[in-house]
Order: structure tokens, then C-alpha cells, then sequence
């Protein structure tokens, strides 16, 4: 088995390299077009007993990627943002008859990558859209909680993430991106758009983090959910940051700078990738997901807390090893929902792997 992590030198790439180590993976690729980089992550890995390759690789080049995958039995994307290279590098995938896991957590690019499916299906590639944290592991919990009802009125995730949990750019260039202009979620039963940062509601988690004020973000889940999990109601998402004035720092800058468009964002969130070292500071290292699952007799509520990396990375990685292993196989491109045929198997995995999901319900 030989899997290889494109962009494998960043943080939730590393984190999905640690992972596919800790899976007895045979052959592990660091590819990234930061080759020194992808050296010293790959030298990290080989110390933690694994055979780990690095290799120079533009996943936006055809010829580049051709090259740096010859053998390779499966792909794990983690390039962002996704909203501007999900797409090209699932293209190419599809193009070079590559399986594919990604974490993408852009909705435009989802549906354009789902758009993908004929072709995939006729080059007989298995594909994974959106297998990380939100969505990936928030796509599973809900339909593990939609098995428990008859009728699913609704689900409403929640996830919380931290400057002083995550590194890169992309991490910023995602949140300005989830947070411009109209995005979709499923309300009353339709697909409709809502203003980013709208529909704020209070939600607890345990502590560390506490009781948050979240509001409406830009994630795939609401696309992809009610195509797969028959629900009566709405699918939704809202988002916030730790410590809770980097919510309203981040609206205030977008309305002083009038940041409507994903080119005014990407100058701001350069900017603030260049000091986001102050916003780490004295931040909780941790981020965090809750679902919750309305049916027609009662509540289920999903609720984990841990290192953003870790989050993204295992499940990336798990799906992956499933795919190279045949446990995955149907030809095409789908989100989690629709791959993972036993998410309560798959979920149990990511508990023996440390991914601790604490369970409530509510009649």
C-alpha cells in the first residue's frame, strides 16, 4: 500500500502523514511543491518507525503530478484554499485515473468537484470529497445520528477552531472565504442562501471552551447532507473562533475594509497571517464539533474536542486506507455520507485512533 499526501509539508498534511503512519501504511509520500519541507516532515515520520518518502510535486501540473505519483495506490489532497484549488488538483486526479480522498471545506468547490462523478466513474476512480472535521467527521456523526430516528426533522452542526490551533495560510484564506456574501444552508426543506455571520446562537461545549455565540459559515454540509440523509427540516452550520472577540475583530475588519470579494480577503488574510502569532497568543490549542440530531422522537448530540490536525488528519488518513484496501470501491465522487457505507464502524476506528466522541441523548 502506498499513499501520498499532497501538501504534505503543512500542518494538517503532517497530521495526515502521523496518522497514516500509525496505520501501518507500507509506503508513505510527503509530496509538496515546498520540497525541503516535505524533507523534513518525511525525516520526522521515518524517526517515528515509517518508511516515508518526500517528492517535489506542483499538484497543479498534470506532468508534475503524473510524475510524483507513479504507483501510488491512493491520494490524500489537503492543498488549500480549497475554493481555488480543490477543484484543478480533483481535476487532475480524475485525469490521471488517481483515487482520491480530500478535506475540502469549501461548498462552491464540493459542488464542482461532485461534478466531477461521470468522469470519475469512467476512469473507474473511487473519490472522497470532504473527509476531514467539518465537514468529514460532522458529515458521519449526523448520519450516525439520523440512523436512531424514524424521521430526521433536523441537524445543526457547530464547530469552534482557535488561531493557537491551527497554522497556514489557507486556514485563514478558509474562514475569510466562509464568511463573504450569501451561503447555502437547507432551511425548511429547500436549499436556500442566508447572509455569512448571520442566525448567531448560543451553544455549549464542555469545557475548556465553554458557551459560544456561533454563526452562519460557509461549509459543504448543508449541500451535500440532504442528498444522502432524508431530512424534513434544515441542515445547518455555524462557526466562531476562540477566544470569542476574534469574531467580532474578523466582522469589523471585513465591514472597515469592505471585504466582499475572495481577492479583498486573501490581502487580509495575508496580512493577518503575518501576525497571527498575537492571536495565538494565550488561545486554547484545541477546536471542536457538535451535531446535533432532531428526529421525531428525541435528540442525539456528538460532541468532540481536539488538535484541528488531528481531527482532519485521521479521518483523511482512515479513509484513505480504506480506499487502498478495497473497503471503499465504487467507482465515482461522493461525500462521506454516501462512501462510508458503515459510519458506526468507521467512527469506532476514529476512537481507537484517540478521537474521543462523547454521545447525549435527550428524549
Amino acid at each position: 500500500m502506498k499513499v501520498m499526501v499532497l501538501g504534505g509539508a503543512g500542518d494538517i498534511g503532517s497530521g495526515v502523514l502521523e496518522a497514516l503512519c500509525s496505520m501501518n501504511v507500507d509506503t508513505i509520500v510527503a509530496g509538496d511543491i515546498r520540497y525541503e519541507d516535505a524533507k523534513a516532515v518525511s525525516e520526522n515520520i521515518r524517526r517515528l518507525g515509517c518508511n516515508c518518502e518526500a517528492v517535489k510535486v506542483d499538484a497543479i501540473d498534470l506532468e508534475s503530478l503524473r510524475e510524483a505519483s507513479k504507483d501510488v495506490d491512493v491520494v490524500v489532497n489537503t492543498i488549500g484554499p480549497f475554493y481555488k484549488l480543490g477543484f484543478p488538483v480533483a481535476r487532475n486526479l480524475v485525469s490521471l485515473g488517481l483515487n482520491f480522498v480530500d478535506v475540502c471545506d469549501d461548498y462552491d468547490a464540493v459542488e464542482n468537484i461532485l461534478g466531477l462523478n461521470g468522469e470519475a466513474e469512467k476512469a473507474g476512480v473511487t473519490g472522497v470529497t470532504g473527509l476531514g472535521w467539518t465537514p468529514g467527521l460532522s458529515n458521519l456523526l449526523a448520519l450516525q445520528g439520523s440512523k436512531l430516528f424514524g424521521e430526521v426533522e433536523a441537524i445543526d452542526i457547530y464547530w469552534v477552531g482557535s488561531a493557537a490551533d491551527s497554522k497556514g495560510l489557507a486556514v485563514v484564506l478558509h474562514l475569510f472565504h466562509a464568511l463573504i456574501g450569501k451561503v447555502p444552508m437547507y432551511l425548511g426543506g429547500s436549499w436556500t442562501l442566508v447572509d455569512a455571520g448571520s442566525g448567531g446562537v448560543e451553544v455549549s461545549f464542555p469545557e475548556p471552551i465553554g458557551r459560544l455565540k456561533l454563526y452562519y459559515t460557509g461549509h459543504p454540509e448543508p449541500v451535500t447532507l440532504p442528498r444522502h440523509v432524508k431530512v424534513k427540516d434544515r441542515v445547518t452550520v455555524r462557526g466562531g473562533l476562540i477566544p470569542p472577540w476574534q469574531n467580532a475583530f474578523a466582522k469589523f475588519l471585513m465591514r472597515a475594509l469592505n471585504v466582499n470579494s475572495d481577492v479583498k480577503a486573501e490581502r487580509l488574510a495575508k496580512l493577518i497571517h503575518k501576525v497571527e502569532g498575537v492571536f495565538r497568543v494565550g488561545g486554547l490549542k484545541v477546536s471542536a464539533l457538535k451535531v446535533e440530531v432532531l428526529g421525531d422522537n428525541g435528540k442525539v448530540s456528538y460532541v468532540t474536542i481536539d488538535r484541528m490536525r488531528r481531527l482532519t488528519g485521521i479521518p483523511a488518513a482512515l479513509g484513505a486506507v480504506k480506499i487502498a484496501g478495497g473497503k471503499i470501491r465504487e467507482p465515482g465522487i461522493k461525500p462521506p455520507e454516501a462512501s462510508i457505507e458503515d459510519s458506526e464502524e468507521f467512527l469506532g476506528e476514529l476512537e481507537k485512533m484517540g478521537i474521543k466522541i462523547v454521545k447525549v441523548e435527550e428524549p
